[in-house]
């Protein structure tokens, strides 16, 4: 998603954000001009001369750009197996127009609301489909700021602020968390639409409290999913409940045998009817394989963390003894 890959670099390239021409070649010639329509991209300038190679012992702070039998060349003084031969759209800087480059990402995540910065680094988003208020943060060090939480929870309206950031470390995520902040790195919000086109989401981001998606229930049996109750057969049930089990042990992967001893039936069947019983009607086929991942040559797995699963039978406050045993 060219939005987000924007999105770090403007958070790499300080008080004058931009981005090469070469570097774009990798994205599709439609989406750069849409960029540059929306004056998100906007064609700042042009350069003449090259980076040296990498440990390079020429002594040139750059390399001239020479035109050689009609091609660019960055020619190295030293050994011309490191020549570099460029595209004339490899010579143009683009600046890159950060409240431009949010809104867009704003309303690719079908955010309402309007973006607004925050502090350097940091933005207001919008609110989600779930009714959570969502926030961009370039790194924790910008909401470590004195006041900063505080201001990030009144913006959320009561409700625990959804961050996401580029990258998160250890450390921070655990700061984070006792802050009552609910982090998320960039990578999370990416998704791939029916079509495989990558695609923005938050409607996944839900804070700890809100997480649980599965709730089964081995008694009845029932399987609730997402809100909606589930009319699947006592069969499919047992094979969910082997799945949910398993995604809550250290190795969330349960092998073919075990599908195939529990139903006497070869497991690609039998996964590929639990995949049609646990999808609403309409939904594309790669919902279905999100929750449940084929492991080639191994079996299969449930496409759900341990806290967004809870069985029913034991208790509202089910602690999940089963976890990485």
């Amino acid at each position: 998603m060219i939005l987000i890959w924007l999105w770090k670099r403007l958070n790499k390239t300080g008080a004058r954000p931009e981005v090469s021409g070469r570097l774009l070649r990798r994205f599709p010639e439609a989406e750069i001009n849409m960029l540059l329509r929306t004056r998100i991209l906007i064609e700042d300038r042009k350069i003449d001369s090259w980076g040296t190679c990498a440990h390079c012992d020429c002594g040139h702070d750059a390399r001239m750009i020479q035109e050689i039998n009609g091609k660019l060349v960055a020619c190295c003084p030293l050994d011309p197996s490191q020549d570099v031969f460029l595209e004339p759209a490899d010579l143009i800087r683009y600046r890159i127009e950060g409240e431009k480059l949010i809104a867009a990402i704003a309303a690719a995540g079908k955010l309402t609301g309007t973006p607004a910065v925050i502090s350097a680094g940091l933005w207001s988003m919008g609110v989600a489909a779930t009714g959570r208020t969502i926030f961009l943060c370039r790194s924790p060090r910008d909401v470590f700021a004195p006041g900063i939480s505080m201001l990030l929870k009144s913006l959320a309206g009561g409700t625990p602020p959804i961050v996401v950031f580029d990258e998160i470390d250890q450390a921070s995520g655990i700061r984070l968390r006792d802050m009552e902040i609910d982090a998320h790195e960039v990578v999370e919000i990416l998704r791939t639409d029916g079509n495989g086109v990558e695609v923005v989401s938050f409607d996944g981001l839900l804070p700890p409290s809100d997480r649980v998606r599965l709730i089964i229930d081995r008694s009845i049996p029932s399987v609730m999913l997402d809100g909606r109750v589930l009319d699947m057969s006592v069969q499919m049930v047992a094979v969910l409940v082997l799945l949910a089990e398993q995604a809550c042990r250290r190795d969330p992967i349960i092998k073919k045998q075990i599908i195939e001893a529990e139903t006497g039936r070869p497991p690609n069947e039998v996964i590929r009817d639990l995949r049609k019983a646990l999808v609403a009607p309409g939904a594309p086929a790669s919902t279905a394989k999100e929750l449940i991942a084929t492991v080639h040559g191994v079996g299969y797995r449930l496409g759900l963390a341990p806290e967004a699963i809870s069985f029913a039978d034991e208790g509202a406050t089910h602690k999940r003894h089963t976890i990485y045993t």
